[in-house]
């Protein structure tokens, strides 16, 4: 703003030193070509019009005296076109500055005493301007699609990553209903022979609920039919409890990792279900401890309570896992804030000054596994 305020002095000043036909006239083109770039960022379509019309008249009738700040305030406008307008106005002001060019060409001498060349200069310093600004602002456009659509691509990436983790869960927790359903199914087939003598009523009922059993599998199935993986076959490993996590540390350690494990309260036989989730959500966060933070000890603490599990897991490597705190690649967070919630449970993580800490609460639906 104060180099537009000094470029309109200096062009009234200039105007007032060098009187032509008309003075006056000089006078207010010279701040009708300055002044209005005080108020650009207010009203840019006005001021810029008005900045180029007084100029365009300075081109074309040579006799009023044309400041050399104001040719700078016109430069300068004529790159700001681009920049700050929408395009088609952007390339309206731009044909009438060269419309106007044009015409100063045409003019009569008595008109526009200036050389021949002049208009020549004056049409190459216009489009070298305009050039200039039309650049950058198509590199600023370049770089706004690509942000934009690599914006989109992390959302379709991180929509992705669930679908495939809600499915996983699905098919997990699939296996673990279907093992209690089965049971069911199984006991209450069996029990009229183991009881002996029983009633009509309670054979009957017996028969109910090993028919209703058996039809939930049934479903189970179905369901599972659109859970499965691309080849079309459903993954038939055991899913992993918590006696299972002993080997999973050893494994680790055996590959150099530092891991320390940590129980508190009285540890005890959870249901299937969370144990499966806790087991999943202490091994992705060993992995990408071991991924991010790579030589750096890890603490594994697991704390039974009346009505829950907690869960904290911490590394204190050098290396901040700058992935999973600024939510870029760390697809296996959600897939573990999933897990949990899919449980009623909580999950947070956050960077540490030196580390990373994953935290999971997750509630106990039962007390004891079926066998």
């Amino acid at each position: 703003m104060a180099a537009v305020l000094g470029l309109t002095c200096a062009a009234a000043v200039f105007g007032h030193a060098h009187p032509g036909p008309f003075p006056p006239l000089a006078l207010i083109l010279t701040a009708a070509a300055t002044a209005p770039l005080l108020v650009l960022w207010r009203w840019p379509l006005a001021a810029l019009a008005l900045v180029v019309v007084a100029d365009a008249t300075f081109v074309v009738w040579a006799q009023v005296p044309w400041p050399p700040t104001v040719v700078a305030a016109w430069l300068l406008a004529l790159a700001a076109c681009p920049l700050v307008l929408p395009r088609r106005p952007a390339v309206v002001l731009l044909i009438v500055t060269e419309v106007a060019v044009l015409v100063a060409v045409l003019v009569p001498s008595s008109i526009n005493p200036r050389p021949w060349d002049a208009p020549i200069t004056e049409a190459l310093a216009v489009l070298l301007a305009w050039g200039g600004a039309e650049s950058l602002r198509s590199r600023r456009e370049v770089e706004r699609r690509r942000v934009r659509v690599a914006d989109e691509m992390r959302d379709l990436h991180e929509r992705a990553a669930i679908a495939r983790g809600r499915a996983e869960i699905a098919r997990e927790l699939h296996d673990v209903v279907a093992h209690h359903v089965s049971l069911i199914a199984v006991r209450a087939a069996t029990a009229p022979y183991q009881l002996g003598e029983t009633s009509e009523a309670t054979s009957a009922a017996f028969a109910e609920i090993a028919t209703e059993a058996r039809a939930a599998l049934d479903d189970l199935r179905a369901v599972l039919g659109v859970l499965r993986t691309a080849d079309g076959q459903v993954p038939q490993a055991p899913q992993p409890c918590l006696a299972d996590l002993s080997e999973l540390l050893q494994r680790l350690r055996s590959n150099g990792m530092t891991v320390a494990r940590t129980e508190r309260g009285v540890p005890r036989p959870l249901g299937a279900a969370v144990e499966l989730c806790c087991y999943r959500v202490i091994q992705e966060a060993l992995t990408n401890a071991a991924r991010h933070a790579p030589g750096a000890p890890v603490e594994v603490t697991m704390d039974y309570r009346d009505t829950e599990i907690a869960l904290t897991i911490t590394d204190s490597g050098q290396t901040v896992h700058q992935a999973l705190a600024t939510g870029g690649t760390g697809f296996g967070l959600i897939g573990m804030r999933e897990r949990v919630a899919a449980l009623g449970g909580d999950l947070a993580a956050a960077r540490l000054a030196t580390g990373f800490r994953v935290e999971a609460t997750i509630p106990v639906l039962t007390t004891g596994r079926v066998s």
